[in-house]
């Protein structure tokens, strides 16, 4: 009996040992994981914050440079810094609701800076509208830099748990409750509402979302077959469970909003927002960290015109690609009938460490595309050719359809060519021969950049 018992006793004391040290290793395993993921978003928000600070120092010295060099260098660190902050706020535990008009305003911010870039490299001078409407954005930019440092101290100080906001995210929202993050930035939504509206035109203006999206003519989905196209599009094989990440459904094309844990992965999300209407994907970020680089340009370009094909995004090519971070920004247009249809476009992020697709955003193709009834040009090729410069050694030639500030679309002769070592890209009209753009092609660390 006493063997017995003492045998019972050694079992029992081993399963409270092994229980416990099983217990104290999943709490250390937790606690480091939390502590790294904490330290991720910290950095991310420093990022942000140097972005800001960059951007707002640029754009207060803007009217004081006499000096056209001088200006395209810093219309060219505002364009890069906002673009830089946009895509690490996208990083941060904050629903897309309380970012919106944050991420809006950085990403006006940098187009409007990119405009006037174009204007400062062609000699042209600031208006004063355009000065005064500068002197704005940077009183914008400063509050935006005061509130990012409160945030900064806020967290320093303990008083905002990343890790705490991260796990208790979806508890929040069933409970209709906010995190103090979402509050903070839709309270600087609200402020950067008042911002003044920023005019630009371009192959990639905004001015395409001012129409109404032509998606909205398709038919509504369910929930559960949005969840669906989410899995499909994925691949069954990697998702674990999806969630829905937000009550809001979207602004100009009404979405259903999901989150994906993908198996396998401790940290890192994945949102993805499908379109009530139609089914499409209209956005959707993988916030994994990419630590290396394996593939080229070529590679990255293959795989993700190969995913935008499989998903149902047919007939694209690809018009421009920076690499940053080891990642790939490709974007594409649409091809119909042989002729480039620049509005209707869409953006594609690649991991280049094994060619995951790691970002999508649709929303120009989804609110522009149709197929269009297109009209035979009225002039040819060669007519169009002898409306352009004889210094410009013509490489290509191609149709397009570019749209202008106006809303409406032109169909025009693109000319790629090159001067004096220099790329360039001009569109003349091909109903009346009118020189509708120039382009210039420049060659930067990142890939290359028209102006």
């Amino acid at each position: 009996m006493f063997n017995k018992r003492s045998f019972l006793a050694i079992v029992v004391s081993i399963i409270i040992v092994g229980s416990t040290t099983f217990g104290t290793l999943m709490y250390l395993d937790r606690r480091d994981y939390r502590i790294f993921l904490g330290n991720q978003y910290q950095k991310y928000l420093y990022e942000i914050v140097t972005n800001v600070e960059s951007l707002q120092v640029s754009l207060s010295k803007v009217p004081v440079t006499m000096s056209e060099k001088q200006g395209i260098i810093l219309f060219s660190e505002i364009w890069r810094q906002a673009s830089a902050a946009q895509d690490k706020l996208n990083s941060l535990p904050i629903s897309h609701e309380a970012l919106s008009q944050t991420s809006k305003f950085l990403s006006q911010l940098g187009d409007f800076s990119y405009a006037l870039l174009k204007r400062s490299n062609s000699g042209e001078k600031l208006s004063d509208v355009e000065l005064k409407t500068l002197q704005k954005l940077t009183d914008y930019a400063g509050y935006l830099n005061a509130q990012l440092h409160e945030l900064e101290q806020e967290v320093s100080q303990g008083k905002i748990d990343w890790t705490e906001i991260k796990v208790k995210g979806r508890t929040l929202f069933a409970n209709n409750l906010q995190n103090p993050v979402d509050v903070k930035f839709e309270n600087i939504g609200k402020e950067l509402q008042q911002y003044p509206t920023l005019i630009y035109d371009g192959p990639f203006s905004e001015n395409v979302l001012n129409i109404k999206p032509k998606v909205l003519n398709e038919s509504k989905i369910s929930l559960d077959e949005a969840k669906k196209i989410a899995k499909n599009i994925l691949g069954e094989d990697r998702v674990e469970s999806i969630d829905v990440y937000s009550n809001k459904q979207g602004g100009k094309i009404p979405v259903y909003p999901l989150s994906v844990k993908i198996k396998g992965r401790k940290n890192g999300n994945l949102d993805i927002d499908i379109s009530q209407n139609g089914g499409k994907v209209v956005y959707m970020l993988d916030d994994r960290d990419v630590k290396s680089s394996k593939l080229n340009m070529k590679q990255a370009i293959d795989k993700a015109t190969k995913y935008l094909d499989s998903i149902g995004y047919k007939g694209m090519i690809p018009s421009f690609t920076l690499k940053y971070d080891n990642t790939a920004l490709i974007n594409f247009v649409y091809v119909q009938d042989k002729v480039v249809i620049y509005p209707d476009q869409i953006k594609v992020k690649i991991a280049l460490d094994n060619g995951d697709i790691v970002g999508i955003e649709a929303q120009h193709f989804l609110v522009a595309h149709t197929e269009r009834k297109l009209q035979k040009p009225r002039i040819t090729a060669q007519e169009a050719k002898d409306n352009v410069s004889q210094n410009l050694n013509i490489k290509n030639i191609r149709l397009s359809i570019i749209p202008m500030e106006s809303l409406r679309e032109v169909m025009c002769y693109e000319f790629y060519g090159e001067y004096n070592g220099e790329k360039f890209i001009v569109y003349i009209n091909a109903m009346d021969g009118t020189e509708e753009r120039i382009l210039k092609i420049l060659e930067t660390p990142n890939g290359e950049l028209t102006m």
